[in-house]
């Protein structure tokens, strides 16, 4: 199989280490803004066969979601008879469903519009709801998760480990986090104190005191969550308290307010550019993209 991996400024790291283990050729599009604002991509090869297209469309997202469009678009039109499509952060995936008459399913609009602009197949990392690909994508696709190995950076390092999902629907990731590590697993609830008002949060069944701590979650964009577990965790008793996550947005000093609240290390994925991007989710990307063109 001939493939071609196009990286664009978005995923550059990422996409080189996917080539890698691809052993395919990679190609960086060539990118530029307008003097009224729109973008300009162009592959700067003919592509025979497969393009393997990297993009993450963390913030600004907007620019990013136009750039993946017209990135698909300019590889299909270099020759690539097929186009793969790795988005490693899928903005706008969060509005899931219509929560309020007349709003819009936004991951299904961006979804749909990357398989119109020539999507063959699709690969996502740590989607917020999987099923999502399912619901809006025609075409092959496939989303897969880092937590075994966000967990694994740990692994030998935590005393008595205790994983924790920030709420119930993200015990899955829990669970995953905590069967590479061999240890326990819960998720937190929330609560508040009728006199004082102040809210808490605790894990729903398991205790903390002695134990280290690892918080896990797909996103972690102002750290507000994540801080008050920490110091809810600290509180109870937690020797100590560490953070992982997929994609780290970090918005409003979200990594000083996680150090802040007694946080003793935070480690993401690769998957957004940030100073604790230790873990590379290349491995699993490829090995996605193996199965998809095979299949």
């Amino acid at each position: 199989m001939s493939v071609t991996v196009v990286a664009t400024s978005s995923s550059l790291g990422l996409a080189a280490r996917v080539a890698s283990i691809l052993g395919g050729e990679l190609v960086v599009a060539e990118e530029k803004a307008f003097p009224d604002g729109e973008k300009y991509v162009r592959v700067p090869i003919k592509i025979a066969g497969t393009a393997v297209i990297v993009h993450s469309t963390y913030p600004p997202q907007d620019e990013r979601i136009v750039q993946l469009l017209l990135t698909i678009d300019a590889a299909k039109g270099a020759g690539a008879e097929r186009a793969v499509v790795v988005i490693p952060y899928l903005a706008y995936a969060r509005q899931d469903r219509r929560f309020l008459e007349g709003e819009p399913v936004s991951v299904g609009a961006i979804l749909r519009a990357v398989e119109a602009v020539g999507a063959d197949a699709v690969v996502t990392v740590d989607l917020h709801k999987p099923s999502s690909l399912d619901e809006w994508l025609r075409v092959p696709h496939t989303n897969v998760l880092p937590a075994g190995l966000l967990a694994s950076y740990f692994k030998g390092r935590l005393k008595d480990p205790l994983v924790l999902a920030p709420d119930r629907g993200a015990l899955h990731r829990a669970e995953a986090a905590a069967k590479a590590l061999g240890a326990d697993y819960d998720y937190l609830e929330k609560s508040r104190d009728r006199v004082t008002g102040q809210v808490t949060v605790a894990p729903k069944s398991l205790s903390v005191e002695g134990r280290d701590v690892l918080l896990i979650d797909d996103i972690i964009s102002t750290g507000g969550t994540l801080a008050l577990a920490a110091k809810s965790a600290k509180a109870a008793g937690a020797r100590s308290v560490y953070a992982a996550c997929t994609h780290a947005l970090f918005v409003l000093g979200a990594l000083d307010r996680l150090y802040a609240a007694g946080i003793g290390e935070v480690v993401a994925t690769d998957t957004v550019p940030s100073p604790v991007s230790k873990v590379s989710v290349a491995e699993l990307v490829a090995s996605a993209v193996l199965s998809l063109t095979r299949g």
